[in-house]
């Protein structure tokens, strides 16, 4: 039979603790080890600061707890100040909508409101009963802890987990239990069940069209259309100068990449060789364009110095305004307008 009550990391409740100073070291000094124990040192103390008053009925409901198990005589016990996880609940992103969505938003997105938690399980971390709990237990953590200016509350959070796995066991379970059911979109899937916000799960392989591209690249094997799709994406905010786009799209492309070699060099290469073959059949038409252009631009050029000639001699009396219009091919009155525009003086006539 246990009396005392334990801690979270399962000591009991007396132990004094040795190791009370908090380094002040680099975390980029310290050792996975040192860091490991800074946390639990750091942890420990939050814990400590945030602890209610034990003079607040906490004790002395642990009390009557205590003195109901005891009585059960079966060796039962009880854990202060439980910590959920070792790290505070996070979810990986939150949109906020902000004005809310365009008229045209539709699909993947259609369901967002004004604050939408979203889940990533990347490749190695498969979608399962667990994550789903969790993900309920985010929003509405969300939910509970919102401070009373940001105006979360159940009529406008919704829940996704984008993901490129799934333990084909338990997701075939969550179908047939009724958990998880089938929209008339691809690879979306509605929650039901398990809370009373809106709730979606979204199995990234499985979606379908252009816009879906950088996400369906997320998997553990990226296709290549889809990497064409992002290429040929990154070529026009190349040209658009979207230097933000640009940005994304190159971190997205470094780990495709990465953990697929050669996927997005080789198909770069390819390309290249593609548009040079494409320049190759094009370039006699290409060289006609450019000789007329370079024709146009020199004939252009000395048009504007004979015009200049023409300016300079009428400005000083040594030709006539009427004469120098007919060589220029133009008529009295646009010549003295050219010559004006151009800050020539046109000289008094009588």
């Amino acid at each position: 039979m246990t009396t005392d009550t334990e801690t979270a990391d399962g000591l009991q409740n007396e132990t004094n603790h040795t190791e009370t100073i908090i380094s002040t070291r680099p975390a980029a000094e310290m050792t996975e080890t040192e860091k490991k124990a800074e946390r639990k040192l750091l942890r420990t103390r939050l814990k400590e600061l945030n602890a209610s008053p034990r003079s607040d009925y906490h004790r002395e409901f642990e009390d009557a707890v205590q003195l109901t198990i005891e009585a059960w005589d079966v060796g039962a016990w009880t854990i202060r100040e439980h910590e959920l996880g070792e790290d505070p609940p996070r979810t990986d992103l939150i949109v906020v909508t902000g004005n809310g969505l365009p008229d045209n938003v539709k699909e993947v997105f259609g369901f967002f409101l004004f604050h939408n938690a979203l889940e990533f399980k990347g490749p190695g971390d498969r979608l399962d009963w667990n994550t789903l709990r969790k993900v309920v237990g985010y929003g509405h953590f969300l939910i509970a802890t919102a401070k009373k200016d940001e105006n979360i509350t159940a009529k406008n959070v919704t829940l996704s987990v984008f993901a490129s796995e799934v333990n084909e066991t338990e997701f075939a379970e969550m179908i047939e239990s009724g958990t998880l059911t089938c929209t008339n979109i691809p690879g979306v899937y509605s929650v039901h069940g398990l809370t009373d916000l809106p709730f979606q799960v979204v199995i990234i392989g499985e979606l379908e069209g252009e816009a879906y591209a950088a996400y369906r690249v997320l998997k553990k094997h990226a296709e290549v259309s889809d990497v064409e799709l992002l290429l040929d994406k990154l070529e026009k905010a190349d040209k658009g100068n979207d230097q933000n786009m640009m940005d994304r799209l190159h971190r997205i492309l470094d780990l495709v990449e990465k953990k697929n070699p050669g996927t997005v060099a080789n198909k770069i290469e390819e390309m290249k060789k593609m548009k040079s073959v494409f320049m190759d059949v094009l370039k006699p038409e290409i060289d006609v364009v450019v000789k007329d252009a370079v024709t146009t631009a020199r004939a252009d050029e000395r048009d504007k110095t004979t015009r200049t000639i023409y300016f300079e001699s009428v400005q000083d009396g040594q030709m006539q305004l009427n004469y120098a219009a007919q060589k220029s091919g133009m008529s009295t009155d646009q010549f003295r307008t050219e010559m004006t525009n151009h800050g020539y003086r046109v000289p008094q006539t009588v």
